[in-house]
């Protein structure tokens, strides 16, 4: 038996992919953070779910503090070489997969809300705002994940898991991929496009009465 089917047994191990982590998961953000030390103190980067949420929190934190966001973002995000085993932390353009042709979103009070409708609770009618602790669900992407593995796991040693999630606005759908490497524990976001994605304008989707609330 191989390491991908391994993975899709549920075997545990370093090279299989823990059953509880391939289904529907419900996360719960114990701890809002503020900067980067309080993130590392808050997130299990041993848990893909637990970093797929606070990528999604970190994103939302770009609003705020822009470096802030970023630094937080970087700390779980890693770009992979496509085709090896090597992998640079934070991204090799070092903006954790962001698309600075988003930054005049984060400025207007038309996009500011568009990462918050990812979180449970967020809804038009409370203007995104998302009631506390923070909760993520994040949906199992089985299809994605295994064609991954396929391509990644028995040759580059990479075990990989693919989340999305959905907006509570127009219901976008945005999958995060996550992945760790040969003799490590450690979970990385590998999907570039992630933190973008979760900017994507859903204005369209709502009542003018429900965009008046967004800026009471």
């Amino acid at each position: 038996m191989g390491l991908f089917d391994q993975a899709m047994s549920g075997q545990q191990g370093n090279n299989a992919l823990n059953t509880d982590f391939a289904t529907d998961r419900l996360i719960t953000l114990s701890k809002e953070p503020n900067n980067l030390e309080e993130l590392k103190a808050a997130v299990d980067v041993t848990d893909p779910g637990s970093v797929a949420a606070y990528f999604v929190y970190a994103v939302t934190c770009l609003t705020a503090d822009y470096d802030i966001g970023m630094s937080m973002m970087k700390y779980l995000f890693a770009d992979i070489e496509p085709f090896g085993r090597g992998f640079t932390e934070g991204g090799v353009s070092g903006k954790a997969g962001w698309d600075t042709y988003f930054n005049e979103r984060l400025k207007s009070n038309d996009y500011r809300w568009l990462p918050r409708a990812y979180f449970e609770g967020s809804v038009a009618s409370n203007g995104f705002n998302p009631p506390k602790p923070l909760q993520v669900s994040l949906h199992y992407n089985e299809p994605n994940t295994d064609t991954i593995n396929k391509q990644s796991l028995e040759q580059l040693g990479r075990l990989n898991v693919v989340y999305y999630v959905q907006s509570n606005a127009a219901g976008n759908k945005a999958n995060i991929t996550l992945s760790k490497f040969d003799g490590s524990d450690r979970w990385y976001v590998t999907s570039g496009t992630t933190s973008a994605a979760l900017f994507y304008d859903q204005r369209a989707g709502l009542t003018a009465e429900a965009k008046a609330k967004l800026y009471q």
